[in-house]
């Protein structure tokens, strides 16, 4: 009795121990399947994504692009439809002010030089183009100035710009918040300059008061911006083999390798004619008239602009590290009334421009104080 007791125990233990152990495989198959349609169901929306049949990347924006000298362009007011941002177009300087967010860009026509927030972006790629239509006027920059102006990756599709933009960014470069020169005196400026080494060794700076900044310009309706370095005024020798040093550590932001002079005194004429017509002198044409250029850009925003060269070493770059021992250029007369004319030692010197955040050094100083701080510093 005991017996058979035992056995029909054992086998409803069994029958139960069955039944338990199924219930968990029918749910453990369908959890799976639950899971396999579930990864279809993000490989499909994954794919559809990618195709942008069911979602957009709202960061994704489009540009249409133009090209201009077989490079792509845009066209600003686009951008700034976009990103938001302001610009302001002179048409007599054919300069561009760029505002976005907290930077501040400022561009010449003709002067492949980026300036941003009152320094300098060492690339040769960014220009502006202005295209005339009629009475008015487009502005066009290239793709580089997306890319390195704004530090924003671009890609191109057939007709369009693509990049990714995510809202205002931080300020980038430019001088601290508490920056200014303007109150200054000459101790002050002497301190924050004396790193620089003089451009031509031996070379003293002159002290007649038409080489040095500030000087009147009649022939163009203008001053003088920089400091001249004459031979028979800084003591030494000079000739269109003598070579222009970098004077101090520094980037080079500009190298004229593909400098073109005016074609003929006439053209260089027309464009002196226009400064009396107007009584000023455009930025477009000093920059033609200051010739062949090299510009070095130094920390706390220090900037020469090495002009009138007769030559550049060929394997100086944009955006190569130069040092006092650098020879950026040499002396000549380019962009002159005496090189347009084929006197090819006519006039010879070095002109000068030195720059802090995009302002002439010497504004705040009268002449005497200017001179006084230029001998200061290379005595």
């Amino acid at each position: 009795m005991l017996k058979s007791r035992w056995l029909l125990s054992a086998c409803f233990i069994l029958l139960v121990g069955c039944q338990m152990n199924d219930e968990p495989i029918e749910e453990q198959e369908m959890d799976e399947n639950k899971a396999a349609e579930t990864k279809q169901q993000d490989v499909k929306e994954k794919d559809d994504v990618e195709e942008g049949s069911t979602e957009v990347d709202d960061s994704l924006q489009l540009l249409s692009m133009e090209r201009l000298n077989d490079q792509p362009h845009f066209m600003l007011d686009d951008l700034l439809d976009i990103i938001g941002g302001e610009y302001d177009f002179d048409d007599v300087h054919r300069t561009v002010e760029i505002t976005i967010n907290d930077d501040s860009f400022y561009l010449i026509d003709e002067v492949p030089v980026l300036e941003r927030n009152g320094q300098y972006v060492a690339t040769d790629e960014i220009h502006l183009t202005i295209v005339e239509e009629k009475d008015d006027y487009s502005v066009f920059l290239p793709v580089a100035f997306i890319e390195k102006g704004l530090d924003i990756p671009v890609q191109i599709e057939r007709e369009t710009i693509e990049f990714h933009w995510y809202g205002p960014t931080e300020r980038v470069g430019g001088p601290p918040e508490d920056f200014d020169m303007s109150d200054w005196d000459v101790d002050e400026m002497v301190d924050y300059l004396s790193f620089l080494e003089s451009p031509i060794q031996g070379a003293q700076v002159s002290r007649q008061p038409s080489h040095l900044p500030g000087a009147p310009r009649d022939y163009r309706n203008g001053f003088h911006e920089g400091i001249d370095w004459y031979g028979y005024a800084t003591g030494e020798a000079i000739t269109p083999e003598t070579p222009i040093y970098a004077m101090g550590e520094g980037v080079v932001v500009r190298v004229d390798h593909d400098f073109k002079e005016y074609s003929s005194p006439e053209e260089r004429n027309e464009d002196l004619a226009y400064t009396v017509e107007i009584q000023d002198t455009p930025e477009y044409i000093f920059d033609r008239l200051r010739g062949m250029q090299v510009w070095v850009e130094y920390p706390g925003g220090v900037m020469n602009r090495f002009a009138h060269l007769s030559g550049i070493p060929e394997d100086l770059q944009v955006g190569d590290t130069v040092d006092a021992e650098t020879v950026i250029g040499y002396v000549g007369n380019t962009g002159t009334s005496f090189s347009v004319n084929g006197d090819e030692m006519g006039g010879l010197h070095l002109h000068q421009d030195l720059l802090i955040y995009g302002e002439l050094f010497w504004e705040p100083f009268t002449l005497d104080e200017t001179s006084t701080i230029l001998q200061r510093i290379w005595e």
